[in-house]
């Protein structure tokens, strides 16, 4: 459900009438065209404080919700979480838009986990993999020229000065080669690098606390990773290699389609491909498509997933904006900015943990000091051992039931947040800076299967795709 649907499914009564709805879409409306006009942001400053004042004003929001509710019987407190839920839900699509890059990204990886926020939050959130609102084409044209040395009305043959999609770092338009094919093209936004580079300014100084505990230099490699990864994003060029390595490990009978890339057409911050026409999981969903479809989809989407990790480059942030379903049952696969590349380092801890899972559950205390650095003696190895083994349990659970699992169980999903939010408590967190994205595309694949309500028969997608896992792969 996305922003208007939202505000079209609030009842009409006394407390949410038809006028309140037309302010909402009025207000919508506002956002919308705000955000079409306005430039990416690239203070430091400037983008501290923005968050900081989005960060006051949901406060306040909640706070005052939470008042009015002593006021209330509990038909009206539950109408007034929705409509505080709401406003909520436009402030953040609104200041997250307008920050875009990696604040959006933050937006983006809350909405892509249900039942960790209300979901008429986590909802609008997770436009923002897709539907962000797209910057007026006069304020990017220049990355076109600036890549080509002329405009895009003259590299290609046709270009579609409105976009159709937009995200975090960059929006795409339609376009035809010139010879007539149809094509996508992701231009970046102007700025958007050092966007990433002020904001983790911001995030260093408020890590500056940590630099005092003893695992400070597991947390400053990890936020390295971050800070890395997001700047692999923004090199467009980068993307395609990864785009072009993806599109090997799929045949045709696989149903799985990575869209070409058009090298000639493409840059450092101009990315061109085939265009590919499907749905998005929001739009796919609200076709109300039958059980078989949707498991379909879902194997598929895991195949792709499993082969790319045993390809030793995992799919790190698999998220709704990532997938369209097509109309003859094939999955699109697009977008490759977010891709990790295993050196022999991460390959040889991916080698033991994956051995430790199928095969040999004693090798946790290896995978424990290779990974996390705690050994025997250290006082804090029984504590990561526990977390190691909830892990491997979660993890294995698809795995350890035969035949179809059914990922639309709530409760699988709900322990993998709390085993995650065990983990954090206790601050069991020390591991290779490879498991910060590697996590990420763990609940992202499980979350994208969840709201499918996917069963997938996940023995038989491993006994396929798992390699022997030897030091020859």
């Amino acid at each position: 459900m996305n922003v208007s649907e939202l505000i079209a499914a609030l009842p009409e009564d006394d407390f949410w009438s038809s006028a309140n709805a037309e302010w909402a879409q009025g207000r919508l409306r506002e956002i919308l065209a705000d955000l079409a006009q306005r430039p990416v942001p690239v203070g430091s400053l400037h983008r501290l404080w923005t968050v900081s004042e989005l960060s006051a004003q949901i406060a306040l929001a909640y706070l005052a919700g939470w008042i009015r509710q002593w006021f209330s019987d509990a038909e009206g407190s539950k109408r007034r979480l929705m409509e505080t839920n709401l406003r909520v839900a436009l402030k953040l699509f609104h200041r997250l838009g307008y920050l875009r890059g990696a604040m959006t990204k933050l937006g983006q990886a809350a909405g892509n986990l249900p039942l960790l926020l209300p979901e008429q939050v986590a909802d609008t959130l997770d436009r923002l993999h897709f539907d962000s609102p797209p910057m007026h084409y006069p304020l990017i044209r220049e990355v076109v020229r600036n890549e080509f040395g002329k405009g895009a009305e003259d590299v290609f043959l046709d270009f579609d000065k409105e976009a159709f999609a937009a995200a975090s770092l960059g929006q795409v338009h339609r376009a035809r080669l010139k010879s007539g094919e149809p094509v996508a093209v992701k231009i970046q936004y102007p700025g958007i690098a050092r966007t990433i580079d002020a904001d983790f300014r911001n995030l260093s100084a408020l890590l500056l606390p940590l630099r005092l505990g003893k695992d400070w230099e597991y947390a400053k490699a990890q936020f390295e990773e971050v800070r890395r990864m997001l700047n692999q994003e923004v090199d467009y060029l980068r993307e395609a290699e990864s785009t072009r390595l993806a599109r090997e490990l799929f045949r045709p009978e696989d149903g799985i389609v990575v869209p070409r890339v058009h090298p000639e057409y493409s840059g450092k911050r101009v990315l061109t491909t085939d265009y590919i026409h499907g749905l998005h999981l929001p739009d796919y969903l609200a076709t109300n498509p039958t059980q078989a479809s949707r498991n379909d989809f879902g194997t598929k989407m895991y195949i792709a997933w499993k082969r790319m990790y045993y390809a030793f480059m995992p799919y790190a942030d698999p998220h709704s904006g990532n997938y369209l379903f097509l109309s003859d049952g094939r999955l699109g696969l697009i977008d490759f900015g977010c891709v990790q590349h295993y050196g022999p380092e991460e390959r040889e801890i991916m080698r033991l943990a994956d051995k430790m899972s199928f095969e040999d559950p004693s090798l946790a205390r290896e995978v424990v000091r290779r990974n996390c650095g705690v050994s025997e003696g250290d006082p804090a190895l029984h504590d990561y051992l526990q977390m190691m083994e909830e892990s491997r349990d979660w993890m294995m659970e698809p795995f350890n039931r035969p035949g179809p699992f059914d990922f639309g169980d709530e409760a699988h999903f709900q322990r993998g947040l709390d085993w995650f939010s065990r983990a954090i408590r206790k601050r069991t967190t020390r591991s290779n800076p490879m498991y910060v994205y590697w996590n990420r595309s763990v609940f992202g694949i499980k979350a994208l299967l969840f709201r499918l309500r996917a069963q997938v028969d996940v023995q038989e997608v491993i006994r396929q795709e798992r390699p022997s896992m030897d030091r020859s792969n």
